[in-house]
This record gives structure tokens, C-alpha cells and sequence, in this order.
């Protein structure tokens, strides 16, 4: 069987972040480590890459790893629209676009007024399941 490799980017709030700042990063963290746990059992090998910035932005990081993986997810957070998670995908695009075997991936928090509720705010961030459905396409599985 094929082994696929691809990178997965975790941002939290619209700011990169380390993931032993807080608990609630840790939480977050752990949602991208428990579906790259998923995801290795089915294949597919997820490189990590926490951005501890963003400005300066790690773009070389970023660059050697989609020349290594040929894919990219990102994961944040925030909203969709004016994300990091665009910016990223528009860096590797410029200056990586002949490595990439699959569009760049954007996993955003939805595009609603972030809720109160705990059970609304939880539907309203990014999942394990929407991180893995995600790596998923963007290797044509």
C-alpha cells in the first residue's frame, strides 16, 4: 500500500500559537494530534508544523515541507475569509505551485458569529472529523 505524506498547519484564533501556551491550546492541539494519530492508521503520514508566528511568517518551513509532502492542510480556528489559512495557501501557490499534487486545504472555523453556547461553539470550530475528511481529500481518498 502507498503511503501518502502531507502537512497539516494548526493555528488557533486567526495567531499561531505553541501548543503548551494554555490549556485551552493544549485542548485545540490535541484535536490536530489525535487526527494525525487517525490519520497514520489508515496511511496517510501528517507532518505537523506549529507556526510560532506570524509575522515574521516560517514561509521556508512551510515550503520545504510541501516539497516534501506535495499537499497542505491548514487548520485554524478563525473565520474563513481574510484567514492566515489564505495567506498560506496563497504563499505555497506562489512559490510552490509545481510541488503541489492536490490544492492547498483550508479548515476554518465556520462563518458565524462565534456562539456562547458551549454545544453551538463547539459546532462551530474545527473537529478530528473535519481535519481528517480534509487529509482525506487531498489525497484523493
Amino acid at each position: 500500500m502507498h503511503k501518502w505524506r502531507i502537512i497539516i498547519l494548526f493555528f488557533f484564533s486567526g495567531c499561531a500559537v505553541s501548543f503548551s501556551q494554555t490549556t485551552n491550546t493544549q485542548t485545540e492541539a490535541g484535536i490536530i494530534i489525535e487526527a494525525a494519530e487517525a490519520l497514520a492508521g489508515e496511511g496517510i503520514d501528517a507532518e505537523l508544523i506549529d507556526l510560532r508566528t506570524l509575522r515574521p511568517l516560517d514561509t521556508a518551513t512551510v515550503i520545504d515541507s510541501v516539497k516534501k509532502t506535495n499537499r497542505i492542510v491548514s487548520v485554524e480556528q478563525g473565520w474563513p475569509v481574510c484567514s492566515i489559512g489564505s495567506e498560506i495557501a496563497a504563499v505555497v501557490v506562489d512559490e510552490a505551485f509545481d510541488y503541489l499534487d492536490a490544492p492547498p486545504m483550508r479548515i476554518t472555523g465556520k462563518d458565524v458569529p462565534m456562539p456562547y453556547a458551549a454545544n453551538l461553539e463547539k459546532l462551530a470550530l474545527p473537529s478530528v472529523a473535519d481535519v481528517v475528511a480534509a487529509a482525506k481529500a487531498v489525497c484523493y481518498r
